[in-house]
C-alpha cells in the first residue's frame, strides 16, 4: 500500500518518519525548493533567522518531547523569561502571573473580576470574547487578552469562535492569580516554561534531521496541481491507495474543487511578515516578548540569540518580529516599522543585517463558520481516501507536540488498514 503526502512541512515529514515504521511505502510532494514548511531558518553574514517566526520545542506529553529532542540531538534547554509590554512596563508572562507588577487599582479589577467569574452561573460561551470573560473576567480582557489577540487576529473577537483557544489556554487556578495579586510569585503555563531549542541552524534542525531519514522519498518542486479519484487517489499522476494533505485546506479545496471547493471558501487565516534583525551589541535578556500595543506594528519579538548564541556572530544579537496582516494586505517597509517600534519600547538597537519574509498561510482564523464547515470538509475528503493532517491541512491551530503526535496517529490509523 502507498501513500502520497502532499506538503513536506512538519506535519508530512513527521508522518513520513512514523510511517517508517510500519510496511507502508509513500512519497512526499513540496512544491518548494527544499522542505521544512513554515520551520524554514536562513543564515545571512553570521546570523541565523527563523523565516517562519518563533518556534520552540516543548510538551506536555514527555515521550513525545524526548523523541523530538532526539531527532535533533544537539539542542539548548531554557527556563522561560517571557514577557508582556503593557503601559510602558515588562510584565511577567502570562498576565495572569504578572500582576502583581501593576497598580494597586488594577490588581483590585482584575482581582474582583476573576473572583466574580468563579461565582457567577456559566454560561456557553457564543465566541472567542465570552470564553475569555468566562475564564479571565471583564477587566483582564479589556486590559491585555483583548488588544492583543485583535492585535493578532485583525477581527473583532465577537466574530471569532473558540476553536483554537480551548486546548491552548488553561484556567488559570485560582490561588496562583490571588498569589499574583498580592505578589507572590507564581508560574503559569508549566507545560511551557521549560523548552528546548537547536543549538545549531535555527528550528530548521527539526525539518532537516527529518530528512536525513526519508530524503528518498522527497520529490521537491513538486506542487500538487491535480487531484483525481479512481480506484485510489491519483496525486499529480502518481497512483496510491491514500493521500494525506498537510497543504492549505483552502489551497486543496480550489484543486479539488466542486463541493469541497465551495465549502473551502468559507475558511479564514492571516499572513504574518517575519522581520529579522542581525544588531551589534547586547539585547534584552528576553525569549520573546508580546506587544499589544496598537501603535506598534509587530505583536511578538523573539531574540533568537538567547535560544543559542550560534544564532548570532559573537557580541551581537539575532531578533525576528511578527506582524500579523490579512492576506490580502502588504506590510509597507516591515523592516523600518520594526526598528520604530524597538524603539518606542526603549529597545535600542544598531543594525547591521536585515530581512524579512511574508508567510502567506500563517494562522488559522476560527471564524463563526468554522464548526460547521471544517468537519464537513474533512468527511468529504475521507469518502475520497483523502485524511488531512497539520495545522493548514487539518486547519487547525496546532502547536508542534501536537502535529507531531498527530502525524503518529494518523500513521498508526494508515498502518492498520494494511
Amino acid at each position: 500500500m502507498k501513500i502520497c503526502i502532499a506538503g513536506g512541512g512538519l506535519a508530512g515529514l513527521s508522518l513520513a518518519h512514523h510511517l517508517r515504521e510500519t510496511k507502508l511505502d509513500f512519497v512526499i510532494m513540496e512544491k518548494d525548493s527544499r522542505v521544512g514548511g513554515l520551520l524554514k531558518s536562513e543564515e545571512r553574514n553570521g546570523y541565523v533567522f527563523d523565516t517562519g517566526g518563533s518556534h520552540i520545542i516543548f510538551s506536555k506529553n514527555e515521550r513525545t518531547l524526548k523523541d523530538m529532542v532526539n531527532l535533533i540531538g544537539n539542542v539548548v534547554m531554557h527556563r522561560r523569561r517571557t514577557f508582556i509590554h503593557y503601559k510602558g512596563k515588562f510584565i511577567k508572562y502570562p498576565f495572569e502571573n504578572g500582576i502583581y507588577a501593576l497598580s494597586p487599582e488594577e490588581r483590585y479589577e482584575i482581582l474582583r473580576d476573576f473572583v466574580r467569574n468563579i461565582m457567577a452561573e456559566r454560561k456557553k460561551p457564543e465566541n472567542l470574547r465570552d470564553f475569555f470573560v468566562q475564564m479571565f473576567g471583564e477587566r483582564m480582557v479589556e486590559k491585555y487578552l483583548g488588544p492583543y489577540n485583535e492585535k493578532i487576529w485583525k477581527r473583532k473577537l465577537e466574530d471569532m469562535s473558540m476553536a483554537w483557544s480551548e486546548d491552548r489556554l488553561p484556567q488559570p487556578p485560582v490561588e496562583d492569580v490571588l498569589r499574583a495579586a498580592v505578589g507572590l510569585e507564581t508560574e503559569g503555563y508549566l507545560h511551557q516554561l521549560r523548552f528546548f531549542y537547536p543549538m545549531h541552524g535555527g528550528i530548521e534542525s527539526l525539518p532537516r534531521a527529518l530528512e536525513r531519514e526519508v530524503g528518498e522519498k522527497i520529490k521537491v518542486r513538486e506542487e500538487i496541481k491535480s487531484i483525481k479519484v479512481d480506484d485510489g487517489v491519483q496525486v499529480n499522476g502518481e497512483h496510491c491507495d491514500y493521500a494525506v494533505s498537510t497543504i492549505p485546506m483552502p489551497v486543496l479545496g480550489a484543486i479539488i474543487g466542486g463541493k469541497i471547493g465551495e465549502l473551502s471558501k468559507a475558511l479564514d487565516y492571516n499572513s504574518v511578515t517575519v522581520v529579522g534583525l542581525g544588531v551589534r551589541g547586547s539585547i534584552p535578556d528576553f525569549h520573546w516578548l508580546y506587544v499589544p500595543d496598537s501603535d506598534i506594528a509587530f505583536h511578538r519579538l523573539a531574540f533568537l540569540s538567547n535560544y543559542s548564541p550560534n544564532m548570532a556572530p559573537a557580541g551581537r544579537g539575532t531578533i525576528i518580529a511578527e506582524i500579523s496582516h490579512k492576506p490580502k494586505n502588504t506590510v509597507h517597509d516591515p523592516v523600518g516599522q520594526v526598528i520604530e517600534g524597538l524603539e518606542s519600547l526603549n529597545i535600542n538597537v544598531d543594525v547591521e543585517e536585515s530581512a524579512y519574509w511574508v508567510n502567506h498561510f500563517a494562522y488559522v482564523v476560527t471564524n463563526r463558520d468554522y464548526f460547521e464547515v471544517v468537519p464537513r470538509i474533512r468527511k468529504e475528503l475521507e469518502r475520497m481516501r483523502i485524511y488531512t493532517l497539520g495545522r493548514h491541512g487539518n486547519w487547525e491551530y496546532l502547536n508542534m507536540d501536537a502535529v507531531w503526535d498527530n502525524s503518529k496517529k494518523m500513521a498508526n490509523r494508515l498502518g492498520a488498514m494494511l
